[in-house]
């Protein structure tokens, strides 16, 4: 046992004479005074060559060297640390530590090996932003009308909606709007249908599904109206039967692959009438012939 105590004293004494003395200085200020500080502790003015007014530790081995020193910031609770390239004789940058409180600007590139969350209790993917609804994503500054990109949001009317937005110093009003349903909405704000556009849409192809087509016409079994029949239709109702009244269209817009399919019967039924006038007109020319012999 007295020889473990020995034993012990010994290590604990040898630790002690090879410890390295750090000596305290009341403060440094001017300029250039940060580089020259080595192994103690200090109050630094930013001025001293420090990124933040506060305590200063620098320390070290191999004669200080090599040191390596630990500057925070007394107002923010910031703290960054450098260390020195004894090879060149020069300071490495400074570096800011990542902390809980404060701003903490990160240069170069970070890799995240879990989950990243903002302003969230309770992750819900790798990425996750806030845990209500807002802006999630936004570029620019204070002079920028506008600087969201991405937004979710919320109404009765609507539901839970997200809004892809232009960011940018002039004033503008475009988004494309996701609703909980699945309805998209460019400068809609309640999409109805699967896609809603407030503008023009300039396409070089459109294709339109449909349940069926106008052929029915030239079946034997189709009850062609008689002209008399569609002169009356027109002077009672001011436009032709199955095509929807001006003020129908106006207030509805309408349907393309439905109306493309009525005017089509429109025309289908202009050449059976075309071609029963021809088959009259045959008929008529033989008895003027007739007549004529």
């Amino acid at each position: 046992m007295k020889k473990m105590q020995v034993t012990f004293l010994c290590v604990l004494m040898f630790l002690t004479t090879k410890a390295q003395t750090l000596n305290p200085t009341y403060n440094i200020v001017s300029p250039g005074t940060a580089d020259s500080f080595k192994g103690g502790y200090t109050f630094s003015y930013s001025s001293a060559g420090t990124p933040w007014t506060g305590s200063l530790i620098s320390y070290g081995g191999a004669a200080n060297g090599y040191d390596t020193q630990i500057s925070s910031d007394y107002g923010a609770n910031r703290i960054s640390f450098r260390t020195r390239n004894g090879d060149h004789n020069y300071w490495n940058p400074w570096n800011e530590l990542v902390t809980s409180l404060g701003d903490n600007y990160l240069a170069g590139s970070q890799k995240i090996g879990g989950t990243l969350s903002i302003d969230v209790y309770q992750s819900t993917s790798p990425f996750s932003v806030g845990n209500n609804h807002g802006i999630k994503l936004s570029i620019g500054n204070s002079a920028w009308t506008n600087t969201s990109i991405i937004e979710t949001g919320y109404t009765v009317q609507t539901g839970d909606f997200t809004d892809f937005k232009v960011p940018g110093y002039a004033l503008n009003s475009a988004f494309v709007r996701i609703l909980r349903d699945g309805n998209v909405g460019i400068g809609v704000t309640k999409p109805a249908n699967r896609l809603d556009v407030n503008g023009t849409i300039h396409s070089k192809e459109v294709k339109v599904d449909m349940n069926g087509w106008s052929d029915f016409v030239f079946k034997k079994e189709y009850s062609l109206p008689t002209l008399e029949e569609v002169e009356k239709h027109i002077a009672e109702k001011g436009h032709l039967e199955n095509i929807p009244s001006e003020e129908e269209v106006l207030q509805n817009g309408i349907n393309l692959g439905e109306m493309n399919a009525k005017l089509l019967q429109k025309i289908e039924e202009m050449m059976l009438y075309i071609i029963e006038i021809k088959k009259e007109n045959l008929e008529i020319r033989k008895k003027v012939d007739n007549l004529e012999r």
